[in-house]
C-alpha cells in the first residue's frame, strides 16, 4: 500500500455517532489519507437503498435490544456487536486511490484486510468485493465518492454473536412494493468470525503502515451535526419507506420519530 494512513481508532461509539463519524470523514476535504476503526453496541445497518422491512426480523430485533440504523453508503445489510471491527479507508480526491475504478476503488481497503487476516495469523483469501477465510465471508464492503474524498468502509467479524446475526438479519427479502421505489436486496452469504484477537485494531493498523492520529476539528465538528440531525432522525432510517414501513419495523429503527 502507498502513501502514509492517519490512523484514527475512535473505539466504541453509539450507532448513530459511528455512521455519522463516517460519512464525516468525506464531507470535509482530508489532506492525507486515512484508515478509521471503531466498534459499536449491537445494531442492524442497513445500505442506503434497502428498505427495513424486507431486510430484518423486527421481533428477533426487539427480543435483543437491537435497533436499525441507514448508512449513507449503498450495500446490504449488516449485523454489528461489539465482536465486529469497523474499518474505512479515506482518500482525498486527486488521491490515486480515489481516482480508483469501482471493483478497483476497493482494493486497498481489501488487501489491507487480508494483510491484517494474516497478522493475526489467520489465512485469508479476497475477491471483488470480499475477503474470506474457510470459503467464508469475513468483511464485506461499501463504498463512497465524493467531491472531497473516497471511503471504502466495510467489518472484520472477530468474535461477533452470529445467532444474532443469523436470527436479526432473517427478513422477507421481498413482498409488495405498494408504490414505494424498488430496494436494493442484500446478497445472503455464509459467514464465520476470524477468532477473538486480543489488539486487533493494532494488527490491522500495522498491516495497512499507518501511523496513529487524530481526528480534525472539521471532522469532529461535521460529525457532530450528522449526528444530532441525519442519524437521529427515524424518517432518515425508513428512507424512501417511510409511509410503509410496518409498525413492528418501525418500533426499532434507530433516532427519534417527529
Amino acid at each position: 500500500m502507498s502513501g502514509p494512513l492517519r490512523a484514527v481508532d475512535a473505539g466504541t461509539l453509539a450507532p448513530e455517532a459511528a455512521l455519522a463519524l463516517d460519512e464525516a470523514m468525506v464531507r470535509v476535504q482530508p489532506s492525507e489519507p486515512a484508515l478509521l476503526l471503531w466498534r459499536t453496541s449491537p445494531a442492524v445497518v442497513i445500505g442506503r437503498f434497502q428498505r427495513a422491512d424486507w431486510e430484518i426480523a423486527a421481533a428477533a430485533c426487539a427480543a435483543r435490544g437491537v435497533r436499525v440504523w441507514r448508512r449513507f453508503t449503498g450495500g446490504g445489510a449488516v449485523y454489528l456487536d461489539s465482536g465486529t471491527l469497523c474499518i474505512a479507508v479515506v482518500a482525498p480526491a486527486g488521491h490515486p486511490w480515489s481516482a480508483l475504478e469501482i471493483p478497483a476503488l476497493y482494493d486497498p481497503l481489501l488487501d489491507g484486510m487480508v494483510a491484517a487476516c494474516g497478522c493475526m495469523g489467520v489465512e485469508a483469501t479476497r475477491d471483488e468485493r470480499t475477503v474470506r477465510v474457510g470459503g467464508r465471508k469475513v468483511t464485506g464492503i461499501a463504498a463512497h465518492r465524493g467531491r472531497y474524498a473516497s471511503l471504502v468502509h466495510g467489518t472484520l467479524l472477530l468474535d461477533a454473536d452470529l445467532d444474532s446475526l443469523r436470527a436479526c438479519l432473517a427478513g422477507p427479502r421481498g413482498g409488495d412494493l405498494a408504490g414505494a421505489p424498488r430496494p436494493s436486496p442484500s446478497r445472503p452469504d455464509h459467514v464465520a468470525n476470524v477468532g477473538h484477537v486480543e489488539d486487533a485494531a493494532a494488527a490491522i493498523v500495522d498491516a495497512f503502515g499507518a501511523a496513529a492520529g487524530e481526528l480534525t476539528r472539521e471532522e469532529v465538528d461535521a460529525a457532530e451535526r450528522l449526528a444530532g440531525t441525519r442519524y437521529r432522525d427515524a424518517a432518515w432510517h425508513a428512507g424512501h419507506w417511510d409511509g410503509v414501513t410496518p409498525q413492528d419495523v418501525r418500533a426499532v429503527l434507530g433516532g427519534r420519530a417527529g
